[in-house]
């Protein structure tokens, strides 16, 4: 079960984020089209100079979905404890499959926020729950290196799916000659349709220990699962720390995209060549950090790989050209995914199996209601200040570094309230 566990849910996984990915670097432009931003295609632009005026819807998008998942995501990893995983992962997938078809259909940004809402519910069933079932599915000593193959997948499609949806939309108008922007526009969403597809037929294939869950469920093991003092403090920390960084990852998230289409280039290619060789290079780190977690212990390559990227988020508006914010990208992404594969099996270390669905969804829970409230303040703040210059002791910087330098310091935050509260236990939960 362990080998044909850690593969399917990785494929699962890939299969989504690669739908997901496609359409990542599209949707900005929907959203300012379907505003009345643009009539024409976006690369005979040059730059779109007014995109920081979308900020705040660009961001209610991103609020919506992650306002649903942070509302279900407890609920759902609760439920995973109590009746299983594997059935709420193939429901979940069913779900962003049908969603897929509602972005062709779409016609205002109203329609957009209740489709991203109902992602976030498809969402909170997968996610938080597939995490749960992989950790149920290996021993303590192979948990980072399963998260990060894992991780490795997942991430892999986010890094060629923004280059597959801007590929589909090239091959939209260049041979078959859409040159309506609408029509260019929501073509890509016909990729998501097929690849979304996929999930449900590899999220059959998963295998479940139903009888080890059950004779827990039985026995009473779930509402009475004894937690010492410290793993209580570390996994209530945990918690807060999901808040934070949900509300720091939501401050830029939505505006990332708007920060290149407004300084670096209105070219959709741009946005891919970004998210793409990053990603690539932060893929190769996975793997490695998750191994040196299982080996080194957890808390030391959390600590080390969390600063680094806050201060790469920090310099990203240093970036002034296509080859800066890459380079400063690529060292976050490579930061960012070290930390993330030893920080999941840390929980899974300090969480016994009986309450591990509920841990797992109350920390997605708790990142969500940050995201929710991150874009709608961050969007708020790249609006007012993207145009204008700020003068800090003398220092002139552009407006748009007033967002990413927040949300590194809420990272940089949550960081040390990590290494003072969260404790590695010495003995990692088996079960």
């Amino acid at each position: 079960m362990i080998r044909r566990n850690v593969i399917v849910l990785s494929l699962v996984g890939f299969v989504i984020s690669l739908g997901f990915g496609a359409i990542s670097p599209i949707l900005p432009y929907y959203v300012v089209f379907l505003e009345g931003g643009i009539k024409e295609l976006p690369e005979e632009l040059g730059l779109i100079e007014n995109a920081s005026r979308y900020a705040v819807e660009y961001g209610l998008m991103m609020s919506a979905f992650m306002l649903t998942r942070a509302l279900f995501a407890r609920y759902f990893g609760s439920l995973s404890d109590r009746t299983g995983r594997k059935r709420l992962i193939v429901m979940g997938s069913a779900i962003y499959s049908i969603l897929a078809y509602a972005y062709i259909l779409s016609s205002s940004v109203y329609h957009l926020y209740l489709i991203r809402g109902l992602q976030g519910v498809a969402s909170a069933m997968v996610w938080p729950v597939a995490e749960a079932l992989l950790m149920d599915s290996v021993p303590s000593e192979m948990r980072g290196r399963s998260m990060a193959i894992y991780m490795t997948l997942t991430n892999l499609a986010m890094i060629g799916g923004p280059a597959i949806g801007v590929g589909i939309y090239k091959f939209g108008i260049r041979f078959l000659g859409l040159t309506n922007v609408e029509e260019a526009l929501k073509f890509p969403f016909v990729g998501l349709a097929v690849i979304s597809a996929f999930s449900i037929v590899l999220s059959l294939l998963l295998r479940e220990d139903r009888i080890g869950m059950t004779r827990e469920i039985s026995d009473g093991s779930k509402s009475n699962v004894e937690l010492s003092r410290e793993a209580r403090r570390s996994i209530n920390t945990i918690y807060v720390m999901a808040l934070a960084n949900g509300f720091a990852m939501g401050f830029i998230a939505p505006i990332m995209s708007l920060y290149i289409m407004q300084f670096i280039s209105s070219d959709p290619t741009a946005i891919a060549i970004v998210t793409t060789v990053s990603g690539l290079f932060g893929l190769a780190a996975a793997y490695p950090g998750g191994r040196l977690s299982d080996r080194l212990g957890r808390k030391p390559i959390i600590l080390t790989a969390g600063v680094l990227s806050r201060i790469m988020t920090m310099l990203i508006p240093a970036a002034r050209d296509l080859e800066g914010l890459t380079l400063i990208s690529t060292l976050r992404s490579v930061a960012f995914n070290m930390y993330i594969p030893s920080f999941r099996a840390l929980q899974a270390d300090i969480a016994p199996r009986a309450i591990r669905g509920r841990v797992f969804g109350t920390v997605q829970a708790m990142f969500n209601v940050g995201a929710v409230l991150g874009p709608i303040v961050g969007g708020q703040l790249y609006k007012d200040f993207a145009p204008k210059t700020l003068s800090l002791g003398g220092v002139v910087l552009p407006g748009a570094s007033l967002s990413f330098i927040a949300s590194a310091s809420i990272g940089l935050m949550s960081l040390l309230l990590f290494a003072l509260f969260v404790e590695e236990p010495s003995s990692p939960q088996e079960q």
